[in-house]
């Protein structure tokens, strides 16, 4: 059974920083995958991140968001690194409960047309609580830990089947 969803995280997942709420607005773009706030503290997309996204587009495999952050932030990184236009519904929400955030992600989905079970769904957070959770609340999602699972995030093409 192929991925039809793969979900990301951000903090230590898309980008190398732990916790993006701290920084202050507005961003500014260094390069092509950074950005740093108004005192100089850079966020850069882990490598390959780009890559994997594009990848996971070009194969019509839907891309989201469950990221337990403050949205304005999020949002305005994705604006700065055109990474905007990759992510369906994308949820950010300053809560800890992925599992919730996740369950509303395929609610919203189902409610557009596109329907997913558990076993479609891939689920990509640095935080092994977060994807017991995700399971035990959700069902039985796919779930890669960077940094336990994978050393690369571009390890993510290998889990679509």
């Amino acid at each position: 059974m192929a991925v039809r969803l793969v979900i990301f995280d951000c903090d230590r997942t898309l980008w190398d920083h732990a916790n993006v709420s701290e920084l202050s607005l507005p961003f500014r773009r260094v390069d092509d995958d950074a950005v740093e706030d108004v005192h100089g503290v850079r966020v850069r997309l882990v490598p390959g991140a780009r890559e994997v996204l594009e990848a996971l587009r070009r194969r019509g495999i839907v891309i989201s968001i469950a990221s337990w952050n403050r949205p304005e932030p999020v949002f305005a990184i994705f604006a700065q690194l055109d990474l905007t236009g990759y992510f369906t519904r994308p949820k950010v929400e300053f809560h800890p409960y992925k599992e919730k955030t996740v369950a509303a992600l395929l609610e919203d989905l189902a409610g557009d047309g596109t329907i997913l079970r558990p076993e479609d769904v891939l689920v990509v957070d640095d935080r092994g609580v977060h994807l017991q959770r995700i399971r035990r609340f959700v069902g039985p999602v796919r779930t890669l830990q960077p940094g336990a699972d994978c050393s690369d995030l571009r390890e993510v093409l290998a889990h679509l089947e």
